[in-house]
């Protein structure tokens, strides 16, 4: 039966992990940049949502119009942060694995993540959302963890 360790072993052994840790050293740059860029757009649509819902940017406009001017933003984001870390992930799995900050940074992403897809497939959709403090309050714990998530993996390559 395979372990765990032996499946960061296989990984890193294959052709797309060789492509990036054995190229030249832009590659990993590459995409370093398109991480914090997913995270970045990923980071303003939830802080844009947020300030709308309290009131403070876009009053004029209904919440499910700026939900909807933002949503690819924040999709798009996502998906370029989540593809861009498992290519870094597979360059060195090994490594990555092994560092309780790495373990703690998904551990906090799947949390965030549950968070804002429940938020965004529910109360975000809904006109009055801006009445439910508890909106208000979700919505900024998610940003929030947003944030943690963000810091945590730039703690990565201290720890």
């Amino acid at each position: 039966m395979a372990t765990t360790q032996d499946f960061l072993f296989w990984l890193q052994d294959t052709p797309v992990a060789h492509a990036i840790s054995k190229t030249d050293h832009l590659v990993g740059a590459v995409l370093q940049v398109a991480h914090i860029l997913g995270f970045v757009l990923l980071l303003s649509s939830v802080l844009l949502l947020t300030l709308r819902l309290n009131g403070r940017v876009f009053v004029g406009h209904p919440l499910p119009t700026v939900y909807r001017g933002v949503n690819h933003l924040l999709w798009w984001g996502l998906a370029l942060a989540v593809l861009s870390g498992l290519l870094m992930f597979t360059a060195s799995p090994v490594l990555y694995a092994g560092k309780p900050v790495f373990l703690l940074k998904v551990s906090l992403f799947a949390v965030a993540l549950l968070v804002q897809v429940w938020l965004l497939r529910g109360p975000l959709r809904e006109p009055d959302a801006v009445s439910h403090a508890w909106v208000r309050r979700t919505l900024g714990l998610s940003l929030l963890l947003w944030l943690v998530v963000a810091a945590v993996g730039r703690a990565i390559g201290f720890v």
